[in-house]
């Protein structure tokens, strides 16, 4: 193996043990120190990837939300329109319970991700965001036979609605068995969920 494929390959490992630390402990357990620990090296040897803590955890965001893109890109391959707004509706929701952790890093904490990237990770995102909105508002005009009156605002309604779900979901406010509001079969809960938010979004469009 190459200098330069050895250099890859320990970056993605610390990557891959960033990710596992924080899942693990939160934010704050992903320290140089830590990371360092979990590959059996020396943190100095960390810094050769990357610059600090700080860049790992712009790396983190960039592929949590390239990860969560290619999802919902692959979910615009469902048969017809009106199947591919539920379908990533219920793959954005899947998202953030397969990754509680990241998602919360991504869409939860204070400071968003946006506001964090590089210039270069930034334009990655954005290409992303103009993919996924074009896709997004293709099929509402194809399931509906209409453009939006506000198609930046549309997409946020669902976003919105969307997020919201994932949210209570992974902060365990709707439970199975929560004490106050118990709802049953999560996974019927959610399904019921995102169908009325695809009919109600399709249904209502309004500035």
């Amino acid at each position: 193996m190459t200098a330069t494929g050895d250099a890859e390959t320990f970056r993605e490992a610390i990557i891959g043990a960033s990710l596992e630390l924080g899942q693990a402990y939160g934010e704050d357990g992903v320290t140089m120190r830590a990371i360092a620990s979990k590959l059996g090296t020396s943190a100095t040897t960390l810094y050769t990837c990357f610059e600090s803590k700080a860049a790992i955890m712009r790396e983190l965001r960039l592929r949590g939300t390239l990860s969560l893109g290619k999802s919902l890109i692959e979910g615009f391959d469902a048969p017809s329109p009106h199947e591919c707004l539920l379908e990533i509706s219920r793959r954005y929701v899947a998202f953030a319970r397969d990754n509680p952790w990241l998602y919360t890093l991504l869409f939860v904490n204070e400071t968003p991700t946006s506001e964090v990237v590089t210039g270069a990770q930034s334009e990655r995102l954005q290409v992303l965001e103009r993919e996924v909105t074009a896709r997004f508002l293709d099929r509402f005009e194809a399931f509906t036979g209409r453009r939006p009156l506000d198609a930046r605002r549309l997409v946020v309604r669902w976003w919105a609605a969307a997020h919201g779900l994932a949210s209570l979901l992974i902060t365990r406010r709707v439970a199975s068995e929560h004490l106050y509001l118990p709802v049953g079969d999560v996974e019927d809960f959610v399904e019921l969920y995102v169908r009325g938010l695809v009919d109600g979004l399709t249904a209502v469009d309004r500035p």
